[in-house]
């Protein structure tokens, strides 16, 4: 697919963050050092057109150069646009000092506040990200978060994640989970969602966790739960990481896998997985795109994405639609950069404010726009019909103007023409008699109904018209939208 082809994908899967940035387009911003710094994948170009679009000084960095698309990475730069990829441009970063960031994992954030060039504000992302800044002996700037609102962490780290990561599983190996022995490392909302998946799936999934009200909760979840990976290793199929933290599958894991295991990270680091001992034992073999083998002792596992957040580092991108909602925080939480509404916050960490999540929310919920249509009665001649009776259905599913609560049809009748008798079991139906006079026979009773004349007809009621002597002319609106299925010509 040309890359402009799927950019126009992405354009229609992700409605939610095309309003907001269409709202916020033709606003004009102060102009200040800005650092976005963040995974550069295909469902991120809305948000960085956007604010390449604003006018402020701009500068994009990968946050993970496995999770760059180089696709990406050349749009940007053909738009004249900074960025920046390379594992070693943090200190280029700290050296530019940017104003405002926003930042991945708060390397950017943590690195500017040590070397005492602290930005004016900043917004961070992750669960990883916060808990660096949480280490700092002192924040002296106002950092708006958003991974723990309930947006985050009830829906993108439960279901988005979990999503993409099986579906890069799958996507990279081209193996099934179906049977599978998975080992999830770490029972956060991450792992929660990443485990519970898998197991909807029919794997056979262990959780190591060592708190035990988690360890707790996947038990009541239908998991196995061990305290420490070390102790499913030795079994486990598939192994994920969703910690946050370095070498949550240390070596002595490592050592102990069995041949043919295949390992992924779902977490924030790539150093989740301890690829030093693996390249310790000799280098790693591509196989696939996105697939290294290592050799431990006389096995062979495979580790996925560079270990990269899997999800991410595919070569493509999963649950756009779901991702929409993240993307739609992100613009949300750059215009609060970018407007300044920082400057009445004090110092330290502060979420994203609830009205923000729930507009969002509101949004993704609304139901697509239906464009408005304008039709009319074809002028046809009913006698050259059979029964001389010609329908023509204006309104409903059939048609260019459809409405989602009701159809709308006309019958034009011949003198003496017929719509046979027939009845509805679901749709109740109204005629509304616009020329001539119809005969309506209800249950086999007779009604003589003039121009100006209604009929209601109920379900479950056998009708049908006949025409007067000057023809006649009817609408029947339907609810719920008349179906050919609810169409039944034989007896009650």
């Amino acid at each position: 697919m040309e890359f402009a082809d799927r950019i126009h994908w992405l354009s229609q899967a992700m409605p939610v963050t095309k309003r907001l940035v269409g709202e916020l387009g033709d606003r004009s911003y102060a102009r200040q050092r800005f650092c976005y710094r963040g995974h550069l994948t295909a469902n991120s170009v809305p948000v960085l057109d956007w604010l390449a679009a604003t006018g402020v000084d701009l500068t994009v960095s990968s946050c993970d150069p496995n999770t760059a698309d180089p696709q990406v990475v050349d749009r940007l730069r053909a738009a004249g646009t900074a960025v920046l990829t390379g594992e070693k441009d943090l200190e280029a970063l700290v050296r530019w000092r940017p104003d405002l960031v926003f930042d991945t994992g708060a390397d950017l954030t943590a690195a500017l506040v040590e070397r005492g060039r602290p930005p004016l504000a900043a917004v961070e992302s992750t669960s990883t990200g916060l808990w660096r800044l949480g280490q700092l002996a002192d924040l002296p700037l106002p950092v708006l978060e958003w991974a723990r609102i309930p947006l985050k962490e009830k829906v993108e780290h439960r279901f988005h994640v979990a999503s993409g990561v099986w579906s890069a599983v799958t996507w990279l190996t081209g193996l099934s989970v179906e049977g599978r022995r998975v080992l999830v490392v770490g029972y956060g909302e991450v792992g929660k969602g990443v485990a519970d998946l898998a197991r909807r799936l029919g794997a056979q999934v262990t959780v190591a966790e060592p708190d035990p009200t988690r360890a707790l909760d996947a038990r009541l979840r239908g998991h196995e739960s061990v305290p420490d990976a070390l102790a499913a290793a030795h079994t486990a199929e598939i192994v994920i990481t969703a910690t946050g933290r370095p070498n949550a599958l240390h070596a002595t894991c490592l050592d102990r896998l069995p041949a043919g295991a295949i390992l992924a990270n779902a977490g924030h680091s790539p150093e989740e997985i301890d690829l030093g001992h693996l390249a310790a034992q000799g280098p790693g073999r591509p196989l696939r795109p996105g697939v290294v083998e290592y050799r431990v002792a006389d096995r062979a596992v495979y580790v996925l994405g560079g270990a990269s957040p899997v999800n991410l580092a595919a070569g493509t991108t999963f649950g756009d639609d779901l991702w929409d909602l993240f993307a739609a925080v992100t613009v949300l939480s750059c215009a609060w950069l970018l407007t300044g509404d920082w400057s009445a916050a004090p110092a330290g960490t502060h979420p994203m404010p609830p009205h923000m999540e729930r507009r969002i929310a509101e949004l993704y919920l609304q139901p697509p726009r239906r464009p408005a249509h304008v039709g009319k009665i074809e002028e046809r001649d009913p006698a050259a019909a059979a029964g001389g009776h010609v329908l023509q259905e204006l309104v409903g599913p059939q048609c260019r103007g459809y409405q989602q609560h009701h159809s709308v049809a006309s019958s034009t009748l011949a003198p003496g023409g017929v719509i046979p008798l027939h009845h509805h079991e679901r749709t109740e139906e109204t005629y509304v008699v616009l020329k001539g006079e119809a005969t309506v026979s209800l249950d086999g009773t007779d009604h003589v109904v003039p121009a100006g004349g209604t009929v209601t007809i109920p379900p479950h009621t056998r009708h049908g018209v006949v025409a007067g002597a000057q023809g006649a002319l009817l609408l029947a609106v339907s609810t719920p939208p008349w179906q050919p299925s609810d169409h039944h010509q034989a007896p009650l």
